[in-house]
């Protein structure tokens, strides 16, 4: 009996788990380390990719030691991995959180059933600990242009008085001929009002076509990488379609290319802002194809305004604030619907503030 019960073990199919690829890992670390906007912390990156194995199981804990990784399983420790010895050894670093992670497909069923995607599991949490603009994609969750097929209805004109005014609420494939189609089929008008309050961003080019109808060959912005490296300035590249007065509204959602048209038009002193600090999102990302059919879109430059300005994290002052706080500073809100804005704007082009 003994002998047939050891003949039915033997014949039991031994569990089968697929090894994380330390390889993929090492494509992702070295893309980070290089391209980057700020230098990066690759065991503060491996810590970070650890966390979506212990999400998965809370029966697993993984702590950080000084030179060792301390992996638990219901309370006990069941391995001890050495880091690599130098910060930068990005493959050492790679192969580390490769072996962690196969640990912990080994100890725990629940991380077992989903060691197919441990991996993408992991450099979602990596690059989500990096800004709130980087983000890595599966090969089946990952959607391009979304902002690029925005509804046209977020683009609207009217005149107020001799004043001409524009809502853009978002830079889209129309937006730049949605524009000049309103400088040109509204005339005549004494001044004009852009409102890029709301405006989320979009489509940078789109931005800079706007700035083509306002300006005559000028500077909008430059951009740089990491230890300002890789300047790349943005200038518009014909006569202004419209060269009279013109104010540009924006609030605390103004955002990212919209940012960058304004602080543009500004700088130059083409244009006078009105309203209140806008969001600070500056900086420019790209989508990086990797082996596994995945996207990585990592944050690489960050905008300036032609003066030298950066826009990332500190935002467009105006020059007539609509709403300050208590020490007097300008104040980062929303005002997509005050009308009191545009009253403001009127009265600055007038001349009666």
């Amino acid at each position: 009996m003994k002998r047939l019960f050891c003949i039915i073990m033997l014949m039991l199919p031994t569990p089968v788990w697929a090894s994380v690829d330390a390889g993929l890992l090492n494509e992702m670390f070295t893309m980070v380390n290089e391209s980057y906007l700020q230098p990066v912390d690759n065991a503060a990156m491996v810590t970070a990719g650890l966390q979506a194995i212990t999400e998965l199981d809370g029966d697993i804990v993984i702590s950080k030691g000084s030179d060792k990784f301390y992996l638990y399983y219901k309370k006990q420790i069941k391995k001890i991995i050495p880091q690599p010895e130098l910060a930068g050894d990005i493959s050492g670093w790679s192969k580390t959180a490769a072996r962690i992670a196969d640990e912990a497909v080994r100890l725990s069923e629940k991380v077992a059933l989903r060691d197919f995607e441990l991996p993408d599991l992991m450099m979602k949490k990596i690059t989500a600990k990096l800004d709130p603009f980087s983000h890595y994609y599966s090969e089946y969750d990952y959607s391009e242009d979304k902002e690029e097929n925005a509804i046209y209805t977020l683009y609207s004109d009217r005149k107020i008085d001799d004043v001409l005014y524009l809502r853009v609420r978002i830079f889209n494939k129309q937006t730049s001929g949605a524009v000049r189609g309103s400088l040109e089929r509204n005339k005549p008008y004494s001044a004009v009002i852009l409102d890029l309050r709301g405006n989320s961003g979009g489509i940078l080019n789109e931005a800079l076509k706007v700035a083509d109808l306002f300006t005559d060959n000028e500077i909008i912005t430059y951009t740089s990488g990491r230890d300002g490296n890789n300047v790349h300035y943005y200038t518009s590249n014909e006569n202004a379609f419209y060269g009279g007065p013109l104010v540009v509204l924006v609030d605390g959602e103004t955002a990212s290319a919209a940012e960058v048209l304004a602080a543009g038009l500004q700088d130059q002193s083409r244009a006078k802002v009105v309203g209140t600090l806008t969001f600070g999102k500056g900086t420019i990302q790209d989508v990086i194809q990797m082996s596994n059919g995945g996207k990585l879109v990592l944050t690489t430059e960050q905008f300036f305004t032609p003066s030298g300005r950066a826009i990332h994290q500190k935002g467009v002052q105006p020059d007539v604030c609509e709403a300050k706080d208590i020490n007097g500073l300008c104040k980062k809100e929303s005002r997509l619907w005050e009308e009191h804005d545009i009253e403001t704007a009127i009265k600055l082009l007038k001349n009666e503030l």
